[in-house]
Formats: C-alpha cells, structure tokens, sequence
C-alpha cells in the first residue's frame, strides 16, 4: 500500500469489521454505511478516497465469494437427509390465527 493511501486502508478495515452480512454470505458497504462512518470520524474523504473504498470493497467481494465457491465445491447442493413430515414440520410450523 503507498503510503499516501495508508489511511484510506485504515478506513477500510473499519468499515470492513462493521459490514453487514446474511446467512449466505457478506454485502457489500452501504453508502449509508460510508456517510455515518464518516460522520462519525469526523472526516471528509474526497472523492479519489471514497472511489478507493469502493473498489477495495468490490476486492473483498469478489475474493470471500471466490474463497467460498472453493470451500463449496465438492459439498453436494441438495441435503442428504430426507425430507421426512417430522422434519417438514419442523421446518415450515403451522401459522397461528
């Protein structure tokens, strides 16, 4: 990393750690999530900063999602188990009225 960009890496672990993320993976950082970070610090990042931010978050996308398609790749898509009525209702209970 130049050191002229030092800072911006920095900033970009912070957001990292506070990322949103589902059972199925990680998004990727809202601008929301930018603007009250920045708020927040108290900083203004330019513009060169926050296009930085951007494509470094499009970096780390890009390499979790790469990283899980390996560690998936030799797990079957379908579970082994089978779907019995105790497990369906298990899964999907009745809706109270």
């Amino acid at each position: 990393m130049p050191a002229a960009g030092e800072h911006v890496w920095r900033w970009f672990k912070e957001l990292d750690r506070a990322r949103a993320g589902t059972g199925f993976g990680i998004n990727p950082i809202a601008w929301q999530e930018i603007d009250a970070w920045a708020r927040c610090r108290k900083v203004d990042p330019s513009q060169w900063e926050i296009d930085a931010l951007i494509s470094l978050d499009s970096l780390r996308m890009e390499l979790f999602y790469a990283a899980k398609g390996k560690d998936n790749a030799d797990e079957p898509q379908v579970s082994e188990r089978p779907l019995t009525s105790r497990l369906f209702d298990a899964l999907f209970p009745k809706k109270r009225k």
